[in-house]
């Protein structure tokens, strides 16, 4: 029986197209219950991927490469590799960090990439269920605001964090609007001290030699000062909507650590090494 021919050109383009897909945002499987995205640190600028006419089109420089050192890490304290999803696209072509509309802007290779970014990561989070119960989802991020501190976000805004301990421990709809609703009910320490207690993973990283908000040391931002509180990636897969994924926004500073290999490779280190105690205590569980 002999296959038409226009089946053979289907085929070829399907192949091409998916390809290209891969190219655009690149999907490794990991065995640790960690998945790291990377959604900003793209420079891929495609002829036929049209540019994004509005939204915030800069780069987040030298996020892969801080994201390849933190997985280096990962594997040597460790024993095994976290998941990855990692956006190669240019931000003026495609935000996976936005909703669909504005990400991709009616593109249809724009649209297939932002599907591709998040259903893997979906998928993602699916085996880490189904293999450890539990799991933590880290995006990857850069900022430039003058206070030069890993800025950690969990879908709790600025103004928020400036209520008492108390206050944010009472406030039932908070927690359970926020990235880390299933950690909460996991860890044996409050939420206030999630955020921003001792081992906290602001307090871990502080403890590690990087300045953090929020932490022990900076419990919300000072007035009109910046602070990356989460969107959409985080409100996605974490576990907001159900599921027992958490995820946090991770913001890093240009100046200590993503300016330079060395500063990368000790913010990777002081990453990887609270990660392990931070899921010990609020996971009940050794990294492994």
């Amino acid at each position: 029986m002999r296959i038409p021919f226009f089946l053979f050109v289907f085929a070829a383009a399907l192949q091409a197209q998916t390809t290209e897909l891969e190219t655009y945002v690149e999907v490794r499987s990991g065995a640790l219950p960690i998945i790291l995205t990377v959604p900003h640190g793209g420079t891929l600028k495609p002829d036929n991927v049209l540019a994004r006419r509005y939204g915030v089109t800069g780069i987040d420089s030298n996020t892969i490469p801080l994201a390849e050192m933190i997985i280096q890490e990962l594997e040597t304290r460790y024993g095994g590799k976290p998941h990855a999803i990692i956006s190669r696209l240019s931000r003026t072509k495609m935000d996976p960090n936005r909703e669909l509309e504005e990400a991709a802007q009616g593109d249809p290779t724009a649209i297939a990439a932002w599907h591709r970014f998040h259903d893997s990561a979906q998928k993602a989070c699916d085996t880490v269920m189904k293999k450890n119960g539990v799991g933590l989802l880290l995006d990857i991020h850069g900022h430039r605001h003058l206070d030069q501190r890993v800025e950690l976000g969990y879908l709790v805004k600025g103004d928020i964090l400036k209520h008492s301990d108390a206050e944010l421990n009472a406030d039932a709809a908070l927690i359970a609007s926020t990235s880390i609703r299933d950690l909460d009910k996991r860890s044996p320490q409050s939420f206030a001290e999630l955020l921003r207690g001792p081992q906290s993973l602001g307090g871990l990283l502080e403890f590690n030699g990087f300045r953090c908000l929020p932490s022990p040391s900076k419990a919300n931002p000072t007035f009109m000062a910046g602070y990356f509180s989460g969107v959409y990636d985080v409100a996605a897969h974490g576990s907001r909507s159900g599921g027992t994924v958490s995820a946090i926004q991770v913001e890093c500073p240009w100046t200590n650590v993503r300016e330079t290999p060395e500063t990368q490779r000790r913010f990777a280190v002081a990453l990887a090494n609270s990660l392990g105690v931070y899921f010990e205590v609020h996971f009940g569980r050794k990294l492994k």
